[in-house]
């Protein structure tokens, strides 16, 4: 299959965290473009209960020849046990503006 966008998903516990996630990803390659999107509400289920948190979403945009070490990096330098790492995209299926997919592929590399 050929190169082709995709999208990581992540939350943090906040922004600093986030940051030093999302600055990483860019300064390394490994991502062209990451959305932080503040004070998401999430409920979950943790430890035998129900919780409630404020978090930080980041949006991550890639190339699927650098989802896996995205993601390894990710969970390197989370500040979670269990980070939420979900990948759309990895077997295609991720559509974007063709300007935008060659900003991001000229960047992250082929």
């Amino acid at each position: 299959m050929p190169e082709h966008p995709v999208i990581i998903l992540t939350t943090t516990p906040d922004l600093a965290s986030a940051e030093k996630i999302a600055n990483l990803l860019v300064e390394r390659r490994l991502a062209a473009c990451v959305n932080l999107v503040p004070e998401v509400r999430s409920v979950y289920f943790w430890k035998g209960e129900i919780v409630r948190d404020k978090e930080i979403k980041l949006f991550i945009k890639t190339a699927s020849h650098r989802a896996e070490a995205a993601a390894q990096a990710i969970k390197d330098n989370h500040p979670y046990t269990v980070p939420e790492i979900t990948t759309l995209g990895l077997t295609g299926g991720v559509a974007m503006h063709d300007g935008y997919w060659q900003w991001l592929i000229d960047y992250v590399g082929r």
